[in-house]
């Protein structure tokens, strides 16, 4: 609910702080002292339109800070933003002169659209003209659903659950159905494109091993030359020159006799040996590579076929034989789905249909509880606008199938609210009621009978009093006194004895000080509620019989005031 409203520098208000409290509030005054100002001043953290024309003459800007109490809606909506939930709720709006616009939740940055959003959850105002709920019909469907209480809400999730469900498939069904031509095309294409890269059967690796091996073969007859030159000088004897290896094997005879002559020859001897040994083991190595080389040039033919393919298909799949691999895997995957497509569709066509015939039998079955909630609301509703002397009015909730039978949250049919106020007239929308004064209590009643229903905790009635009187009066005020024992109700009112049911009374008085026009709020003592009430019966506190009027308006209404 409501607690707190700060207001400075709006229209006729200068610098104005209201602690507001549960049950029913009253805020009185004479015309033009400004009550509706403070509603259009909480209306701006509820996310109405704002103007600068709303700033008091001569500020540079206006500012609105309302403290609210949470409830499930609100934490719910400030945890889905990312702002902190704390114990309570701060809405603050600034308008200034140059036509910026700042809001804030919490001390946090917001939109006027997340204002307005959470202001859904928070107040409801009525005024003779309009409501933020009732007047549109695109909610009653959802006030009908919660008067129809737990079971039958229960029914409505089933309902909607199976339109997502089947919603679901049938954009997945209508993905499968996309143009069959494409589709072709595309399979065409896959077919080749799997075809050519699993013809090659490429390797991990395979082409830096063959650049290698291109590398070596082309280089052929100059490692041949190479070869041969070092078996020559390590193993042949030619011009007279003894080979290196018996020259090798010579020095290695003379060693081992020179270190049995001196013993501390024989580790260097030795060295020389294993030296000796090795060129030996290296000679024979050098001669079988020599021997293993290709004769022929066909080889290296092949080597760059190769080469030429794998670069080909680099060309097209990817800058590695992995990556073309990787291309290979997922083109199989989407050919296999778009082959499978024909199958998935069908299996899919028929999930739709056992589905939509789910949704048919709920939907069946929500459509006759909502008729028996329907007709439940339209006797209490009726019941009570004849409490408020409207007893020759029609409320009913009128069904209009909607256009496509097909699977949709919500179900089957689009509800609406509509009114006959008088004996033999034709039922209207409630948007189209003409008289304010039958539109004000109609609010009121339906507000009654939904009270429980509705999560709004704040409901404002501005002026819902206008063109009554007497007895329905007296009923009017019982009936928001009774509201106000479920939601907290703040009602801006003319007339007395309604004023009289409040359980706080404001009263909102204009003045002029140092030349300006200013608006001040005052919560009225329970003699001062005395006094108000008797300027509203139109007397003065000098006037002894208006004056006891008004106390006796207060015993009849169980009021404290004295």
């Amino acid at each position: 609910m409501l607690t707190e409203l700060q207001i400075r520098d709006f229209a006729l208000i200068d610098e104005l702080e209201l602690s507001f409290y549960s049950g029913f509030s009253v805020l009185s005054g004479e015309t033009g002292a400004g009550k509706s100002i403070i509603i259009d001043a909480l209306s701006l953290l509820l996310g109405e339109r704002a103007s600068a024309e709303m700033i008091r003459s001569g500020a540079d800007s206006t500012r609105v800070s309302g403290c609210f109490d949470h409830n499930s809606a609100s934490r719910a909506l400030l945890a889905e933003w990312g702002i902190p939930v704390e114990e309570q709720l701060v809405i603050t709006r600034e308008i200034n002169a140059n036509g910026r616009n700042k809001c804030w939740i919490n001390g946090h940055m917001a939109t006027v659209g997340q204002l307005g959003e959470l202001g859904h959850w928070l107040v409801d105002i009525v005024g003779q003209h309009d409501s933020q709920s009732l007047l549109d019909s695109k909610g009653h469907a959802g006030l009908l659903d919660s008067f129809g209480g737990q079971a039958h809400l229960e029914l409505l999730n089933r309902v909607d659950e199976l339109a997502n469900q089947w919603a679901a498939l049938r954009s997945e069904l209508n993905r499968l159905h996309r143009d069959e031509r494409e589709r072709n095309r595309r399979i065409d294409l896959l077919t080749f494109q799997v075809e050519e890269i699993s013809k090659a059967a490429l390797q991990a690796g395979e082409d830096e091993k063959l650049e290698v091996e291109r590398s070596r073969l082309a280089n052929l007859d100059r490692i041949r030359q190479s070869l041969h030159l070092v078996l020559d000088v390590l193993g042949e004897s030619y011009d007279g020159r003894e080979s290196l290896l018996n020259c090798l094997s010579t020095m290695e005879a003379e060693l081992q006799r020179a270190a049995a002559l001196d013993p501390a020859l024989e580790p260097l001897a030795q060295r020389f040996i294993g030296l000796s040994i090795e060129l030996h083991d290296v000679y024979g190595d050098f001669r079988h590579y020599l021997e293993q080389l290709p004769a022929d040039h066909e080889r290296l033919n092949e080597i760059e076929a190769r080469l030429t393919l794998v670069e080909g298909l680099k060309r097209k799949y990817g800058s590695t034989v992995e990556e073309i691999q990787t291309y290979l895997q997922e083109a199989e995957t989407e050919l296999n789905s778009l082959k499978n497509a024909t199958a998935q569709a069908d299996g899919i066509e028929r999930e739709c249909r056992r589905l939509e015939e789910m949704w048919l039998q709920e939907a069946a079955a929500l459509t006759e509880s909502r008729k028996q909630a329907a007709s439940r609301l339209e006797q209490q509703v009726e019941a009570e606008l004849s409490y408020l002397s409207m007893g020759n009015t029609r409320f009913k909730v009128r069904f209009t199938p909607r256009p496509a039978n097909t699977p949709a949250a919500g179900g089957r049919e689009e509800v609406e609210f509509m009114l006959a106020p008088n004996l033999g007239e034709d039922l209207k929308p409630l948007a189209k009621i003409a008289s304010g004064g039958e539109l004000s209590r109609v609010m009121l009643a339906i507000k009654a009978v939904l009270a429980e229903a509705e999560q709004t905790p704040t409901i404002i009635f501005d002026e819902i009093d206008a063109g009554i009187g007497g007895r329905t009066a007296v009923n009017l005020g019982e009936k928001l006194l009774s509201l106000s024992r479920l939601r907290q109700v703040l009602c801006v009112t003319h007339l007395p004895v309604v004023a009289s049911f409040g359980t706080q009374h404001y009263s909102v008085q204009k003045s002029s000080q140092q030349g300006r026009t200013v608006v001040r709020v005052e919560l009225l003592s329970p003699e001062e509620r005395v006094e108000e009430l008797t300027r509203m019966l139109g007397g003065s506190a000098q006037e002894r019989v208006t004056l006891e009027h008004a106390r006796e308006l207060l015993k009849k209404t169980g009021s404290k005031a004295l």
